[in-house]
């Protein structure tokens, strides 16, 4: 830890918006010879922690010293380099997962409680407001975060960023918001609206009531105006789903595209409102198993297949469900089946293959023994509940619902057949 002597002064005017960043305002505050009338303070540089060290994760980047690893990619983003990233050698940052539009599509993502970027390379207008500025921005392709300039008073200013943004980090107290800018894509490809624009954007023609399974979901049927068919997931209190994985299942869905993955359309999020809009599908696996024949049911087991594969090996990541089952198959007109339900799902990147938690989640008799044991999951997880899937669209019964002579459910009976 160094001392040093801080210099109070009020600077001269600056002929243009330029901003100077705090390493050149502590570095002429230490050059300049004290002047008249000016006011001596001690105070400390150095780093205090880890997330201290200038640009220690890259660009477009946050550090939290309460996070291991200690740096993670802005949301909409991802490494430059993920084998660099996966050795913690951060300094290539992160890169956007999608290009922005540069019109009026792109959105703001809002970061709560930071410490801004650093403003090398911003601009800054004292007289606009915060609306005023996310407009500004979005109206410039090399804008991409915005903030209020001063905080006091409810904010007033714009400040702006343009291209990347580095020394990002997350604070435990104080701090301030800013925007970022990212393509439609992440932001739930526009779908995310209030209650009352909910109302207004999807008029129904024609509704209808259906609790879910445990009354931990409530689904409301409609036709828009458009005549399109439409499913509206509401999520109970009781759901065990909570705001962290709603906004994971809006993600993963919104960026997800797959003829065998049910297609996002809207969602709600406001206060413990939590609703999602989905396209209609007709059937559900589960109701309909003993009245398919042989060639519908090969032709879902199929679909399911491919939807699956997408997810581990197609897709920008790879994503394990953690919740497959066939409630969570739903079929359209056609039969062809859709995975829906990705509230559980995580994320893997790169050469990650399997991933451990201590809270397990998912459906018993559905997940994998080394899951339901001891916590590990992987795309192995998926193709055991895949399995479990292929043998109750065989057999027409659900696993826990099926018992032979000798009291073996339907995994036990075909483990005995093998």
């Amino acid at each position: 830890m160094t001392t040093a002597l801080h210099l109070h002064q009020t600077p001269p005017p600056q002929p243009s918006n330029a901003i100077s960043t705090t390493y050149q305002t502590h570095h002429r505050a230490a050059t300049q010879p004290p002047t008249t009338g000016t006011r001596i303070a001690l105070f400390y540089t150095g780093p205090a922690d880890r997330c201290d060290n200038y640009a220690i994760c890259g660009v477009n980047s946050n550090c939290d010293v309460n996070n291991s690893p200690t740096c993670e990619c802005l949301q909409g983003f991802i490494p430059k380099s993920l084998e660099k990233w996966n050795s913690q050698n951060w300094t290539d940052g992160c890169v956007r997962k999608v290009n922005l539009d540069c019109g009026n599509s792109d959105g703001f993502l809002k970061y709560q409680g930071m410490k801004l970027p650093d403003t090398s390379i911003s601009w800054f207008d004292r007289s606009m407001n915060l609306e005023e500025c996310e407009n500004i921005c979005l109206r410039n392709s090399s804008c991409s975060t915005y903030a209020n300039l001063d905080v006091r008073d409810g904010g007033s200013g714009c400040l702006l960023w343009f291209n990347n943004i580095v020394d990002v980090r997350e604070l435990t107290s104080g701090g301030q918001d800013f925007y970022i800018r990212v393509a439609a894509s992440e932001l739930g490809a526009d779908t995310l609206f209030s209650s009352a624009f909910l109302i207004l954007a999807f008029p129904l023609k024609h509704t209808s009531h259906n609790k879910g399974l445990n009354k931990m979901q409530e689904f409301l049927l409609g036709t828009l105006t458009n005549d399109q068919d439409i499913a509206v997931k509401r999520l109970c209190n009781n759901s065990g789903q909570g705001p962290k994985e709603f906004i994971n299942e809006v993600v993963l869905i919104a960026n997800l595209q797959h003829r065998n993955l049910v297609k996002l359309l809207g969602c709600c999020i406001q206060d413990d409102e939590r609703i999602l809009i989905y396209e209609l599908m007709t059937n559900r696996i589960e109701a309909r198993k003993s009245l398919l024949n042989w060639a519908q049911r090969f032709q879902i087991i199929c679909g399911i297949a491919r939807g699956l594969l997408y997810l581990h090996e197609d897709s920008r990541l790879r994503i394990i469900h953690r919740d497959l089952k066939t409630s969570n198959i739903l079929l359209d007109e056609s039969m062809n089946p859709k995975i829906s339900d990705f509230g559980l799902a995580r994320t893997f990147g790169g050469d990650e293959v399997e991933g451990q938690t201590k809270r397990v989640v998912g459906t018993y008799g559905y997940i994998s023994p080394e899951y339901a044991a001891r916590g590990n999951f992987s795309v192995k997880s998926d193709v055991f509940s895949f399995g479990v899937i292929v043998l109750e669209t065989v057999y027409g019964k659900k696993n826990r619902e099926y018992f032979d002579d000798n009291g073996h459910d339907l995994l036990g009976h075909a483990w005995r057949l093998v």
